[in-house]
């Protein structure tokens, strides 16, 4: 690409462009140039300058096989040539019922043998929180309202999943709007929790944090988590949208402690970073509890083949 191709491509981007997490006022200041990335092979970007770049971060840690891989590449030219999206409110699709029996296949395949589809990562924890409240509703249980996450937790940005976020610099200026939740720090504050028994779920990222910092849990804490919530009654949601698919050293990072959550919201590794397909699975006893009635919930986008 040309240097006033590149020149004219930031002057619109600065004119008309909004990123995501940015001080805008220093994004469009006249010195600053931002990388304008053309191109990606392995794990090495090129941007419009022809320079090169180790994709450090994994694309927001969602690229685990690398930029144009090629079965990848081919398989969604394969999809393309029959159709790219239809929708799955009523509908179903080859591709979409494939992938639902490989995901029960490697989580947990006696248990957790439901997958419900949305958009992206932060709705596959809103699909796991509003099944979760539905559910108790069900259940005939109506005082469950509240929900335990972590400090330094990290969900989504959707309003739900902010909710249940534990770091003020992304979640602090939105807590008026926010749910009922109850932030905790260790096992010993979540056994210091008053009334247990109108807590919906316990909301975790299992064995390490990621945007607090890749900060590692104590080995033992999530199956002591997955204790107290069978004593109680308590749903357990494990957010592997970061750990799942290998990261951890396991296709799940629950399975390290032999713990089957009730509800495992996944995204980002699940296309290699290709296309957003965000799968909340859960467990055989919440879906029969719906047998009589919809749940409320669906995404133009999910269950979309190209995904």
């Amino acid at each position: 690409m040309t240097p006033i191709r590149t020149a004219q491509l930031i002057s619109l981007d600065k004119q008309h462009a909004w990123h995501p997490f940015t001080p805008m006022r220093d994004w469009c200041a006249p010195g600053h140039e931002p990388l304008i990335l053309v191109a990606g092979h392995g794990a090495i970007l090129r941007d419009s300058g022809g320079h090169e770049y180790i994709d450090g971060n994994s694309s927001i840690w969602t690229n685990i096989h690398g930029h144009n891989h090629p079965a990848i590449n081919q398989a969604i030219r394969a999809q393309l040539d029959q159709v790219a999206h239809t929708s799955f409110l009523g509908f179903t699709n080859p591709p979409a019922i494939e992938l639902t029996r490989e995901l029960v296949k490697i989580a947990a395949p006696e248990v957790l043998t439901r997958v419900f589809f949305s958009d992206d990562g932060a709705t596959a924890i809103e699909v796991a929180i509003k099944m979760a409240i539905q559910y108790f509703q069900l259940m005939e249980q109506p005082d469950r309202s509240r929900f335990v996450a972590f400090e330094n937790g990290y969900h989504g940005d959707t309003l739900g999943a902010a909710s249940l976020g534990g770091i003020g610099l992304f979640h602090g200026r939105f807590s008026r709007h926010h749910f009922p939740t109850e932030h905790v720090a260790s096992m010993a504050d979540i056994e210091a929790l008053p009334e247990p028994e109108n807590i919906i779920a316990v909301v975790i990222e299992p064995l390490i944090q990621g945007a607090a910092g890749i900060r590692p849990w104590p080995a033992g804490l999530l199956a002591a988590v997955r204790r107290w919530c069978d004593r109680w009654g308590i749903l357990l949601i494990a957010d592997e949208v970061m750990t799942a698919f290998g990261r951890t050293g396991s296709m799940f990072a629950f399975q390290q402690e032999d713990v089957v959550p009730d509800f495992v919201a996944l995204a980002k590794g699940l296309t290699g970073g290709y296309l957003p397909l965000p799968s909340s699975l859960t467990i055989e006893a919440i879906f029969e509890a719906f047998l009589a009635e919809p749940f409320y919930s669906g995404d133009s986008y999910c269950g979309k083949q190209l995904g």
